[in-house]
């Protein structure tokens, strides 16, 4: 009987904890800060994480890209931006099969290009 209460209690707060939903923001600016990217993900479970992107470049309207990701954290550690001059930005998210997820970013006054990348 002690078993099946530590077994169950043991079941319980697995399915608690797998219901709650982690929030988190990461936030980027280009090197002449006229480019701020907004990382938002949300997990729930064992779900993907539920990503949204927006980018606010120059004078241009927000973008606002949404998409799922397959990992198993979204954080400072997990989520790369490689911003080769001030317009150009790979932004990466490690993915469990250590091919990450890319797109390419490219801002400047007179454009805002956001696509993700195929290797």
């Amino acid at each position: 009987m002690k078993n099946t209460l530590a077994i169950l209690s043991i079941i319980a707060t697995l399915l608690f904890t797998s219901c709650q939903t982690k929030n988190v923001t990461i936030t980027n600016v280009s090197p002449n800060g006229k480019v701020k990217t907004t990382i938002k993900g949300s997990h729930q479970g064992i779900s993907p994480w539920k990503v949204e992107l927006d980018v606010k470049a120059y004078e241009f309207k927000e973008g606002h890209l949404a998409f799922e990701v397959e990992t198993g954290d979204v954080s400072d550690k997990t989520v790369k931006f490689d911003w080769k001059d001030d317009r150009n930005c790979i932004i990466s998210f490690d993915e469990p099969d250590g091919k990450p997820r890319t797109f390419q970013l490219i801002a400047d006054a007179s454009q805002v290009q956001l696509a993700e990348v195929t290797p």
